[in-house]
């Protein structure tokens, strides 16, 4: 057995990915999910009872799926992760911390003494190093440590979920020579990093997602949410179904989506000088139907959606759902299940 589990608590749904490294190969040896109960346990005025919520979900799905490890990787969302590409003269381990409290000063928007920092370093060259550093409000991680901790779990690490997701790019993608962009569409949110050289080199959350898709085709033509969640399933941006009208619906919300893509497009050839080759979807709404075909056509760019699972070794579990559709869901769960613990 593995001796930690992946897990991604969204909007929508809590992801739970447990993966077993044998030799050369990697085994999956669990994946499920559960709705995350609709509370706001993340605010600042969160009650104990929410957190005991999240941590009852949490532990019903473990128990579901017989995951018996006590330990886990995290991610928190990235619309509550500052992080930002810093730029330092060459310096020792020792030296790093302090000199990117005095740099985070310009970009955290909170008080440094309410704040958890990480970081990793990108690159050294010319007598500078570039390093990516992720800030979260230390409140919030508490109430994750505390979530976990309810439940007999340790977290062994809290990340940032671009970092998750760029361990899921690397093993699937070559990035090595080329500069690419994720799109992870989430319920409410979808979350964009900046990847080259296997490394991330900035991260973005827009408020565009899955349920902005829904809600405009439920405005535009009069129908209830869990039916208009169901034509987007089925008909998305093809123009041939419905004579275009869920795609009509929908292009006001695709276009606002795909000029912030252009906008981090252009942040990566403004700032790292190099031009974007490929976009990669990610998440809940990367296979809706059109989409990847749509963004060739208005952004230029080559386009793939991420299959999380297709170099892991599926063969020990029955999947409850089809890997090729439905496996772009788990990339961040799946991602934290990757992080290597030695």
């Amino acid at each position: 057995m593995s001796d930690f589990f992946g897990i991604d608590i969204g909007v929508g749904s809590i992801k739970i990915v447990s993966l077993i490294r044998d030799k050369n190969e990697i085994l999956l040896d669990g994946i499920g999910e559960v709705k995350t109960p609709r509370i706001n346990w993340q605010d600042e005025t969160a009650t104990n009872d929410a957190l005991k919520q999240i941590g009852t979900a949490i532990k019903g799905l473990m128990a579901d799926l017989k995951i018996k490890s006590k330990q886990a990787v995290v991610s928190l969302p990235e619309d509550k992760v500052v992080s930002r590409l810093v730029q330092l003269p060459i310096l020792k381990e020792s030296e790093i911390t302090d000199a990117l409290k005095f740099e985070a000063e310009t970009f955290v928007p909170y008080p440094l003494d309410q704040v958890s920092m990480d970081y990793e370093v990108v690159s050294q060259e010319g007598g500078r190093m570039s390093v990516f550093v992720v800030a979260t409000k230390s409140d919030l991680v508490k109430k994750y440590v505390s979530v976990f901790k309810s439940i007999g779990i340790d977290l062994m690490a809290i990340e940032s979920p671009a970092v998750a997701i760029k361990r899921v790019v690397n093993l699937n993608v070559d990035t090595s020579a080329i500069s690419t962009i994720v799109v992870d569409m989430g319920e409410k949110y979808s979350d964009m990093i900046g990847i080259k050289n296997g490394n991330v080199y900035f991260t973005r959350s827009i408020g565009v997602g899955g349920e902005s898709l829904t809600r405009a085709i439920s405005v535009n033509l009069g129908l209830d949410i869990p039916s208009a969640e169901e034509y987007k399933k089925a008909y998305g941006l093809n123009e041939n179904e419905l004579e275009g009208k869920i795609k009509g619906a929908i292009m006001p919300v695709f276009t606002s989506m795909a000029e912030e893509i252009r906008k981090a497009m252009a942040l990566f050839r403004e700032e790292e000088n190099m031009v974007v080759n490929l976009l990669i979807l990610s998440g809940g709404g990367a296979n809706l139907p059109g989409l990847a075909e749509e963004l060739i056509r208005v952004l230029g760019v080559e386009v793939q959606v991420l299959q999380p699972l297709l170099k892991v070794n599926c063969q020990k579990i029955k999947l409850p759902f089809d890997i090729n559709t439905e496996g772009c869901r788990f990339t961040v769960a799946v991602g934290s299940a990757l992080r290597d613990n030695s």
